[in-house]
C-alpha cells in the first residue's frame, strides 16, 4: 500500500506540471490576426547540366496570418518577389540568365517549445508561382509551388526562417529570411 500511495504522489507531481503548461500553453497570449514583412537571400539548389554556378539573389515578401486562439496553429496567405542570376556555358559562350519568380502561397505555422522570448515553427506553404526566365523574359508560365519552412519567432515580431520552394526545377531555391511581424504581439 504504502509503494502505492508513493507511486501515486510520483505521478501527481508529473502529471500536475505538465497538464498546467499544456493549459497556459493554449491561451496563448498573441493577436489573432498579424502581418508579416520580410526580406531574405536566396540560392538556387539545382546543379542543372547548361547551367553554372548560381549567384545569390534576393527576395522580398509580404504575408497574412491567423493566429488561432485554442491551438498553437497560424494560416495565412504569402506574396513574394524573387530574383536570381544563373550562368550559362554553350559553345564557349557564356550568358547570364535571370531567374524571376513570384509566388503566391496559403501558408500555415506550427508552433511549438513557446517560451516568453521564443518560439520555434514548423509549417509549409502551397500554391502557385509565375516564373520568367532568360535575358528577355522569353520563357514563362505558372507553376505549382511547395514551400516547406522552419524558423524561430522572436519577442513575437522577429521572425528567422528556412524555406525552400520547389516549384520548377532551374527556380527552386533556398530562401534565409528576416521579417518583421506586425499585430500579433501580446493581448
Amino acid at each position: 500500500m504504502k509503494r502505492l500511495v508513493i507511486f501515486a504522489i510520483f505521478m501527481a507531481l508529473l502529471i500536475v506540471p505538465s497538464t498546467t503548461y499544456a493549459q497556459s500553453y493554449l491561451k496563448r497570449t498573441v493577436g489573432a490576426v498579424e502581418v508579416d514583412l520580410s526580406v531574405g537571400l536566396v540560392t538556387a539548389t539545382n546543379k542543372m547540366v547548361d547551367f553554372g554556378r548560381s549567384r545569390q539573389g534576393v527576395e522580398v515578401g509580404a504575408e497574412v496570418r491567423y493566429n488561432f486562439y485554442q491551438a498553437p496553429v497560424d494560416l495565412g496567405l504569402q506574396f513574394s518577389l524573387c530574383t536570381f542570376n544563373r550562368g550559362e556555358r554553350t559553345n564557349n559562350t557564356a550568358s547570364n540568365y535571370s531567374f524571376n519568380s513570384q509566388t503566391l502561397l496559403i501558408t500555415s505555422d506550427y508552433n511549438f517549445f513557446q517560451t516568453r522570448l521564443a518560439s520555434l515553427f514548423v509549417g509549409m506553404g502551397a500554391g502557385c508561382a509565375w516564373n520568367n526566365i532568360n535575358q528577355d523574359n522569353t520563357r514563362s508560365g505558372f507553376n505549382p509551388c511547395v514551400a516547406p519552412r522552419i524558423g524561430v519567432e522572436i519577442a513575437n515580431h522577429l521572425r528567422i526562417t528556412a524555406t525552400y520552394k520547389f516549384y520548377e526545377k532551374a527556380n527552386n531555391h533556398l530562401l534565409l529570411s528576416v521579417g518583421f511581424a506586425f499585430g500579433g504581439g501580446k493581448r
